[in-house]
């Protein structure tokens, strides 16, 4: 009886480094924290000298309400994030255009400036990610918090958000919503309800970023559940105020933002698996190419549409293997959130980030973007260093002394995690120069996705913007002739490009100015047609048309054309000056289309 007693009693109690929160808690080591921040700091730091680049322009130099400084904000905080650039999307996302606006104010377009911001504004993620996982992980030495959070800095998949200024919303947006767990924890230990009043403050602010940050009502149950003992009940009513978080943001929304009808654009370049016969077999594919990336972070492309990554069915074996995984994965985290692991709660965190990516995919067919990974390369960096911790039998629960005995342990898993280092950081330096402004990063990006249509149109088009600047005649046409043939590669990968065939009209048109030849014009007149037959309403192919016709001596179709643009567009002042021009010159006011083929 004694001996079973004796028995009992020397069995080990299953308090292991696999439980968030072990029974020893650790004091946050700021200077871990702060020398993360410097190390971000400096793997971005030649992002600096880099001017705007891809989305930049739509964002920034296009937008007429930044350029008003403090005093476009009124209007900021009612636009569509894309209102200059084309059709409303419905993008809500102020605070990113606000911190522009607030950049133009002082500095004018300094792309400089806004690049410093960025680098900044990671390197304070950085640090304030460390603080959360250091509570989050407080029975553990501050050098595993620190191990994820440098692996997380150092990451290469994230050199869109920080090299390209547009992506300010994406880091907005995880910054607060870090914030938001810092303060909604603080409250639990302390019971203050000025950290609760802070942590809807900074979840608002996370939503005014990007609506995306809707997933930190899932965010606040998960951490609180892994950060006390708190029951379902308990847990629902801690989250409860962040409802009325979002009710507020939506209902600011729906009084605030434009009244014009939001476009969902479902069958163009950008939405590769819109047909819904192959969407869900390709987002479970795509499933694989999240986990590809955060692993194998190579090669970096800014731009994956069609048809980068062709549509799959269900008789795709990667479709099959992707689904496999989900489901597989999805049951280990279950188990492991029941038990309060750790490989529970980074795979439960991986689900909630990349439920929006993933979503866009099943839901819309829409594409992949390494910005989508972002936040969700956070619990695979919790999952690689727990992994290489348990495979290298590093305890962590104990305090770390300049004793051989205790540092021991480390020598295994410094040389691992210092070669990872050194890939990722050469990985995301050599990646950056990349986004030195739109031409190198199509020329850069276009050997790496040659069956992009979306980067051959683009670089096709930095070309023919080099021909308009360009005054030596010889490389006019090089850059016009390569230009053409990088957007008629556009058309052939997707046919239905009606951007790329309005870019090929113009292309015809400079080459029939430049040779004082109507050959080209017939060629652009096609290209201008193929576009309208797409887009009846795209007014820019009527007025392309009816300069086109004038040039040929057609003032008939020249007169319709005009016309055709001024209704679509009432703004499109140079349609009714040329409209009114041939009224004057022959009296000619065609409402109704010719019966000339044009």
């Amino acid at each position: 009886m004694s001996q079973n007693k004796v028995k009992k009693s020397k069995r080990p109690i299953r308090v292991s480094q696999s439980f968030i929160k072990p029974k020893l808690e650790f004091p946050v080591n700021y200077y871990a924290g702060i020398v993360i921040a410097v190390v971000a700091f400096l793997l971005y730091m030649n992002t600096i000298k880099l001017s705007y680049a891809l989305d930049d322009t739509a964002a920034i130099t296009d937008n007429k309400f930044i350029q008003q400084g403090i005093s476009g904000i009124p209007d900021l905080m009612k636009t569509d994030f894309w209102h200059f650039s084309g059709p409303a999307l419905g993008y809500y996302r102020p605070l990113s255009l606000i911190t522009f606006a607030i950049e133009y104010q002082f500095f004018g377009l300094s792309p400089h400036v806004s690049h410093f911001d960025n680098v900044m504004l990671f390197a304070l993620t950085t640090f304030l990610l460390f603080l959360l996982l250091s509570r989050l992980f407080s029975g553990y030495n501050f050098i595993f918090p620190f191990l994820i959070t440098i692996l997380f800095a150092l990451h290469p998949i994230h050199t869109e958000i920080i090299a390209n200024i547009k992506g300010r919303d994406e880091m907005l947006s995880f910054l607060n919503t870090i914030l938001m767990l810092i303060f909604v924890i603080r409250f639990y230990d302390s019971k203050k309800r000025l950290f609760l009043w802070l942590s809807l403050l900074f979840f608002y602010l996370a939503l005014l970023s990007k609506e995306s940050a809707m997933t930190g009502i899932i965010l606040v149950p998960l951490f609180l559940y892994y950060s006390g003992n708190l029951k379902i009940k308990d847990l629902l009513k801690k989250t409860f105020p962040f409802l009325f978080v979002i009710a507020f943001f939506l209902i600011q929304k729906a009084i605030l933002y434009e009244s014009v009808n939001v476009v969902i654009q479902s069958e163009n370049v950008n939405y590769p698996y819109h047909d819904e016969m192959v969407r869900s077999s390709s987002a479970f594919m795509m499933f694989l190419v999240f986990l590809k990336m955060l692993i194998v972070p190579y090669p970096l492309m800014h731009d994956y549409s069609y048809n980068q990554l062709p549509a799959v069915h269900w008789d795709n074996i990667w479709a099959l293997l992707g689904l496999a995984g989900f489901l597989t994965i999805f049951i280990i985290g279950l188990s492991g959130l029941r038990r309060k692991t750790i490989t529970g709660f980074a795979i439960c965190l991986y689900f909630i980030l990349i439920s929006p990516a993933f979503g866009f995919i099943l839901l819309r067919g829409g594409t992949f973007a390494e910005r989508l990974l972002f936040s969700p390369s956070l619990p695979y960096c919790i999952i690689l260093t727990f992994a290489l911790v348990k495979l290298t039998r590093t305890t962590l629960t104990k305090k770390i002394s300049f004793a051989f005995g205790s540092i021991r342990s480390l020598l295994f898993i410094t040389p691992i995690f210092l070669g990872i280092f050194i890939l990722y950081s050469l990985d995301t330096i050599s990646r950056n120069p990349a986004w030195k402004d739109s031409f190198t990063l199509f020329a850069t990006d276009l050997k790496k996705g040659p069956d992009c249509s979306l980067i051959q149109y683009h670089y096709g088009c930095e070309l023919m913007n080099l021909y308009v600047k360009e005054k030596d005649k010889v490389k006019r046409n090089e850059y016009l002739d390569e230009g053409l043939g990088s957007i008629k590669k556009a058309v052939r990968i997707f046919p239905h490009f009606s951007d790329a065939y309005y870019s090929m009209g113009n292309n015809y048109e400079f080459q029939a100015y430049d040779h004082q030849s109507h050959a080209f014009l017939d060629s652009a007149i096609n290209s201008y047609n193929m576009v309208i037959e797409m887009d009846s309403k795209e007014y820019r192919a009527y007025l392309r048309l009816g300069y086109v016709y004038r040039m040929n001596g057609n003032n008939e179709a020249a007169s319709y054309n005009f016309n055709a643009a001024y209704m679509l567009n009432p703004d499109c002042t140079d349609a009714k000056t040329q409209s009114e021009q041939i009224k004057k010159a022959t009296g000619l006011d065609v409402r109704v289309k010719p019966r000339t083929r044009q």
